[in-house]
């Protein structure tokens, strides 16, 4: 997110690599205007994610249900665009690119299934656990992050285009 922000000129960008959950953790405090709800989703790994791929030709159940959405929450200028283009996980499930904030769009969400598993990919996986809260808002149970984010995806060496 730095590395996009510098991009538009700004000059004065620091990062702050302990994340919000280190921010809380040492007692700092934070405002929110509406707080995000609980939600118990977890992280999966990314060789779970790929076993789910590997189930069906179509990434769709014996009723076509799907079974895996991929919900990219990266920005084209991320510090992947830096080492020759944004990384992609090669997939034949849907892949959903879009802005955290465009979820809170009617036609956005309706893109989002709430049947089979629908994994969020940011970066790291730092934003993961932000992006499941806020799908929770909209009733969206069916939510995992992946582990690690699409840095520990590449790192597994598992595909990508």
């Amino acid at each position: 997110m730095a590395v996009a922000i510098k991009n538009q000129g700004y000059t004065n960008i620091k990062i702050y690599n302990g994340g919000i959950k280190d921010w809380k953790k040492a007692g700092l405090p934070v405002a929110s205007i509406e707080p995000l709800p609980e939600y118990s989703g977890a992280m999966v790994t990314g060789e779970e994610v790929y076993a789910i791929m590997q189930r069906s030709e179509n990434c769709t159940d014996e009723n076509g249900n799907p079974l895996l959405t991929i919900l990219d929450f990266r920005i084209e200028n991320s510090l992947e665009e830096a080492d020759g283009g944004l990384k992609r996980i090669k997939t034949r499930c849907p892949v959903i690119t879009c802005l955290l904030d465009e979820v809170r769009l009617p036609e956005q969400r309706a893109r989002i299934p709430k049947e089979g598993l629908v994994v969020t990919i940011t970066e790291t996986g730092n934003r993961d656990d932000v992006a499941m809260r806020y799908l929770s808002l909209f009733g969206y149970t069916n939510v995992k992050g992946l582990e690690f984010g699409m840095r520990g995806w590449i790192k597994s060496k598992l595909p990508i285009e």
